[in-house]
């Protein structure tokens, strides 16, 4: 149905029904994604994320710290670094919403599906097990299969981890000490089209007394730019309770 409302809109060229299509997008995800126990976000708060435009690519430190749905700082490649917002909780699954529609679902932050994308990620089989959720690493091995929209559908990737402590990261003017663990992926199918990419990385960095996962870097397909996140409400939350003072406009 989705497809089928954005040929038409390209075909009439009508920027009303642009608008209105988009508005019927998103009344969509939120009927696809509701119905679970586990939601707790109210129809108020997902329309008000949804339809308002993200406030920058940096957020003061009190908003971080305010009762507000949990943000991301998501950067795709070279492009400007823009501000998702958490829409929902369902199934230990967290589903992030940009100011364009684009939506991530992650587990234990990893994205498992998106949505809105040129090649979305559409399915992630055998989560249980990935190493990321019992951040259990080194000589760990995790063998899933994916499905991507540009048409590879049940491609095997395997993925192994080493972790490499003493790493430092930095926000808000205060150094933070992390654990970056290091998953490198092989991609061994034959593909549909001309690859020369058959293995890549994704990098992940945790907070070491916390454990908190703090930073990513996630490639979703083999040769694509890789997303940068930073899961900057947690880092918040985390400086707040260590007691650090820090300026309520920082940023």
């Amino acid at each position: 149905m989705i497809r089928w409302l954005h040929d038409l809109c390209y075909e009439q060229g009508s920027a009303a029904f642009m608008i209105f299509s988009k508005n019927l997008f998103l009344l969509c995800l939120v009927a696809l994604l509701t119905g679970c126990a586990g939601t707790y976000r109210t129809y108020a708060e997902m329309f008000e994320l949804a339809f308002t435009p993200a406030t920058g690519a940096a957020l003061p430190f009190s908003e971080l710290t305010a009762p507000n749905p949990d943000y991301l700082y998501v950067r795709l490649g070279d492009q400007p670094r823009a501000v998702m917002g958490l829409l929902f909780i369902e199934q230990a699954q967290f589903k992030w919403t940009s100011a364009n529609n684009i939506v991530l679902v992650t587990e234990q932050g990893r994205i498992v599906r998106s949505l809105g994308l040129p090649n979305d990620l559409l399915h992630t089989s055998n989560r249980t097990a990935d190493p990321i959720k019992a951040k259990r690493f080194d000589n760990s091995e995790w063998t899933r299969q994916l499905d991507w929209s540009a048409g590879e559908f049940g491609y095997t990737v395997t993925s192994t981890f080493t972790e490499q402590a003493n790493e430092t990261l930095t926000f808000f003017g205060q150094q933070i000490n992390a654990k970056k663990v290091i998953e490198t992926l092989r991609y061994d199918n034959p593909t549909a089209y001309l690859r020369f990419d058959g293995a890549w990385q994704n990098i992940f960095w945790y907070d070491e007394t916390s454990g908190k996962l703090l930073q990513s870097q996630q490639q979703l397909a083999p040769g694509t730019p890789a997303y940068e996140i930073i899961f900057i409400s947690e880092i918040a939350r985390q400086l707040q309770q260590s007691g650090v003072q820090i300026a309520g406009d920082a940023i």
